[in-house]
């Protein structure tokens, strides 16, 4: 057998070792040299935070602080910088002020609560914004590449082609389907509280996933609802097991670790390949049968308008809508018009179960405007005034996405800051929406009150309430969660008496989207439809 010659194992062996020497420099750039060099440009302007800590940053100091709380906590206080929810603000702006830096690994974040900061950033200089890649990379195994994770003009085509469906005149001729969406379930309360003599308590939060994936499923799919809760349910898992292997110590110092055959990297591509071949299945069935002449278009729902728009292929760099554009955002809007929605409806039920006062002028407003259901219109569900003040004073408190983070693309000279290239930006929204500054020494408190000439006049600064996002990139769905909030809140409140069950142990958290950690169990008391 030939052994190989000398200077052909010392060629490989100066390859060999060139490549750990060049992957070492890289890693200590990233995880070490990057993070000081920023830490060290704030510093000079006053900006400070906990100390570096190597790979992981605070995320154990993080973690371990949100586990040190129990499972039920105080509900008479909303100005506690959301500690089970966001604990980098509950831990860090006490001590460092309205702007501080902190790691997420190896990632530094200047985590910002001061609005006019936040105008700067995201309305006038959003085109210097990029999002994180490893947000984009999280996003991406849950919801796709779609609208959520693009930027540039790949963002703005898909913005264009998907902005015509929430139009409020689109949305207009959505009334009917969003109560129906909402009826099965309603039904099935109905039932459970007449069999146990008038009351009942349930757990209403796995139903009212079922409500926002029925109405998705209604006005954007075709009433495809039994594979809509699958295409949830395995989005829900991976987004389980993905936030589980941040809290991996492989996870930060092992390159490409997501690629290694573990048994929850196995699980997490299972979950992705169910989502996907779900998805797929829908998309195809609905070409089909335009193909073979069973439909003669494509519908004028959702999906049927993104198939009618785009153009054929499934190239990811091409800036046209195409069918990998229809199946990303798909998948997008399964999951974002399902958790979103879902629980800041749950959120609200919860704060008037807490205040009866306000239930009851919510229900007075909803039997004086809306009268019978099946006349019930979108200019009619425009006018419940009172229930818009309460809806957005459950987003003040509870904001289904609690912080924004994005990355500036070059370096950023505001007024008074310099932001450089590479920097990480966290706007911390729940904690604008619970600073004093901005709304009063009443912050603390449940008033709906506070948004009765809107949400513009609700503070001092029109960017500290900003549940939807900001700027050119807010969220789309914006008025269709508004008016499904404001639809589904009216039927129950017609139905019945909300009250908080002794069982409910209050205790936010989030994956993606804030929601109750230990479910909503809810009393049911039966009213008479007038």
């Amino acid at each position: 057998m030939e052994t190989v010659p000398v200077n052909v194992r010392n060629a490989l062996a100066v390859v060999v070792a060139s490549v750990i020497v060049y992957s070492v420099i890289k890693f200590l750039r990233v995880s070490v040299w990057q993070p000081l060099r920023l830490r060290r440009i704030m510093a000079k302007q006053g900006v400070s935070g906990p100390p570096f800590r190597f790979v992981r940053g605070q995320f154990v100091e993080m973690w371990k602080f949100t586990e040190s709380f129990p499972d039920a906590l105080p509900i008479d206080d909303f100005a506690n910088l959301t500690p089970t929810v966001t604990p980098q603000n509950a831990l860090y702006y006490p001590k460092y002020g309205k702007i501080y830096l902190y790691w997420w690994g190896t990632i530094t974040r200047l985590a910002v609560r001061d609005p006019k900061i936040v105008k700067e950033l995201m309305v006038s200089n959003h085109e210097s914004l990029t999002r994180l890649q490893s947000e984009s990379q999280f996003l991406a195994e849950v919801v796709g590449k779609g609208l959520l994770t693009q930027v540039g003009e790949k963002w703005a085509s898909e913005r264009r082609t998907l902005g015509p469906f929430f139009h409020q005149k689109s949305l207009e001729g959505m009334v009917g389907a969003i109560m129906e969406g909402a009826a099965t379930e309603l039904q099935k309360w109905e039932q459970e509280v007449e069999e146990r003599g008038g009351t009942a308590e349930l757990d209403v939060e796995p139903d009212l996933h079922k409500i926002s994936g029925r109405i998705i499923s209604r006005t954007a799919f075709g009433d495809e609802f039994e594979i809509g809760e699958q295409i949830f349910k395995f989005q829900t898992l991976l987004s389980q097991e993905l936030l589980k292997g941040f809290r991996s110590t492989a996870y930060w110092l092992v390159p490409g670790y997501r690629n290694l055959p573990t048994k929850r990297n196995r699980s997490m591509n299972l979950y992705g390949s169910q989502v996907d071949a779900l998805v797929r299945g829908i998309i195809n069935a609905r070409r089909e049968a335009v193909q073979k002449g069973v439909t003669s278009s494509y519908g004028d729902d959702l999906l049927g308008r993104m198939l009618t728009a785009a153009t054929e292929g499934w190239s990811a760099n091409t800036k046209e809508f195409n069918q990998l554009a229809v199946f990303n955002n798909c998948k997008l809007f399964y999951f974002a018009g399902q958790d979103t929605v879902a629980n800041a409806i749950g959120f609200m039920i919860l704060m008037l179960a807490l205040y009866p006062e306000w239930q009851d002028r919510c229900r007075q407003e909803v039997t004086e405007i809306l009268g019978d259901e099946q006349d019930w219109r979108a200019s009619d569900i425009s006018r419940l005034k009172v229930v818009g003040m309460v809806f957005n004073e459950t987003l003040r408190i509870f904001p289904p996405a609690s912080t924004l983070t994005r990355v500036a693309a070059k370096d950023l000279q505001l007024e008074g800051l310099f932001i450089p290239k590479g920097m990480a930006i966290e706007f911390s929204l729940a904690a604008m929406h619970q600073d004093k500054d901005y709304w009063g020494d009443d912050v603390g408190k449940f008033n709906p009150e506070r948004f009765v000439n809107g949400a513009a006049s609700a503070c001092t600064h029109p960017q500290a309430f900003s549940p939807f996002g900001l700027g050119p990139k807010f969220c789309i769905g914006n008025n269709f969660a508004v008016m499904e909030a404001k639809i589904v809140l009216a039927m129950m409140l017609r139905r019945f008496q909300l009250v908080l069950s002794p069982n409910y142990k209050h205790h936010p958290t989030s994956i993606m989207v804030q929601s109750p950690k230990f479910g909503l169990p809810i009393i049911l008391k039966a009213l008479k439809i007038t």
